[in-house]
């Protein structure tokens, strides 16, 4: 094999986004199925693949083929070094195909509704790559490095004339009430965590997930039984958020927490682990409403402690933030006394203290480097506060930290 290193790294790089790849024999012997089952589960023929035939025997070894079919699909073809091979990458989306284009595309095949559904529920499932996307860069240079020399790109339209097949579109038999009373239960749960969301109320939260099975209440939209839990995870990430927003949660630390999520979201490998993941998702933005919710402060406090949350590691005091909102010092630390119920060198060592209390939980960093970013440029002193506060010393923490309250 040609450039071993670089193939395998190109083909760990399509599993990690989610994006299939094949390597079939030429000249071709028989059938493969390389759209995700797509035509199969629609009833339609023919195969792509078997669309493709006709220009299998013209493949040129320094030419990579973008092939788009006319379900707006995806793929890359190109021949590999070592014998008579070739490989196909995709299927995958450069488009978010809409509701409309996907009504046209069902009545251009003349599709039943019921594969029309098919065809919507599909596309969730496919990963979706920008034309402007570096993917196609890396697969040119592979292709480049495998050839040894320059390759060039041939785009190519699959205009394929489709027929059904004449296969059924498999039905489910539906019991309808208990259809309509998993979907009540499910709208009711949802309710009300998003309202003990709203209040901060992790006590309640906790109350409502506990024995909660959300595996049952998602409907099986897809056959993958995996990535159906990350949809739902998905709406009931935004769910979260919104019931945070409503508490008071400012969108700074909703919008770093729903990024957060999206991500691990996507990186979940079964079905245990989504359930897992939205017990925790909805306890954090429980605790980011009852931490840090600003609802009721005005808009200079409520910049204030923005502020204050994203510079602990500064120099901050009272003058500090009055020259930062262009208001008298006296005026201003009398409102945020008034609406936070501290002074303001209290709350900076709140969000200070707490900080510390999360890095020396969370990491292994230096003491003195913990310190630092808490805004302490003496660690002695930084340990005198500390233990004032928690009760015991920074490293005494460290190990008893998950059950101290900052």
């Amino acid at each position: 094999m040609i450039c071993p290193k670089e193939f395998s790294f190109f083909l760990q790089t399509l599993q990690k986004a989610g994006i299939g790849s094949q390597e079939f024999a030429l000249p071709v012997q028989g059938e493969v199925e390389i759209d995700a089952g797509l035509r199969r589960q629609l009833g339609v023929e023919p195969s792509v693949f078997s669309a493709c035939r006709a220009f299998f025997p013209h493949m040129e070894p320094d030419c990579l083929y973008h092939v788009v079919d006319r379900f707006y699909l995806h793929y890359l073809f190109f021949l590999m070094p070592e014998g008579p091979r070739g490989m196909v990458v995709g299927p995958y989306l450069s488009i978010r195909p809409s509701a409309q284009q996907i009504m046209e595309t069902a009545e251009r095949f003349n599709l039943s509704p019921a594969r029309a559904r098919l065809l919507e529920e599909f596309y969730p499932t496919l990963p979706y790559i920008a034309d402007s996307s570096p993917f196609y860069a890396m697969a040119y240079c592979l292709c480049e490095a495998l050839c040894g020399r320059q390759v060039q790109v041939q785009q190519l339209n699959l205009e394929d004339e489709l027929a059904a097949s004449g296969q059924p579109v498999p039905q489910r038999e539906v019991d309808l009430p208990a259809l309509i009373q998993r979907l009540e239960n499910r709208y009711h749960l949802e309710d009300e965590l998003m309202g003990a969301i709203a209040k901060g109320d992790r006590r309640k939260l906790r109350q409502l997930l506990d024995g909660s099975d959300f595996q049952v209440s998602v409907e099986p939209r897809l056959a993958d039984p995996v990535r159906n839990l990350k949809n739902y995870c998905i709406i009931l990430n935004t769910l979260c958020r919104k019931a945070s927003q409503s508490g008071g949660g400012h969108p700074v630390y909703l919008d770093d927490l729903s990024r957060t999520y999206a991500a691990r979201i996507e990186e979940l490998p079964t079905t245990g682990d989504a359930q897992a993941l939205v017990l925790e998702m909805a306890d954090h933005y429980c605790l980011l409403v009852q931490q840090h919710s600003l609802q009721g402060c005005s808009r200079p406090v409520q910049t204030a402690i923005l502020y204050i949350r994203q510079h602990l590691a500064e120099p901050l005091n009272l003058h500090t933030l009055a020259r930062m909102l262009d208001c008298n010092a006296s005026y201003f630390s009398a409102r945020f006394k008034k609406e936070t119920g501290q002074t303001v060198t209290e709350y900076i060592l709140q969000e200070r203290m707490r900080l510390a209390g999360n890095l020396l939980a969370t990491t292994q960093l230096q003491i003195q480097t913990v310190a630092q970013y808490c805004g302490f440029l003496d660690v002695n002193y930084f340990s005198r506060v500390f233990r004032q506060t928690a009760g015991c010393s920074p490293s005494e923490y460290r190990k008893t930290g998950q059950a101290l309250q900052l």
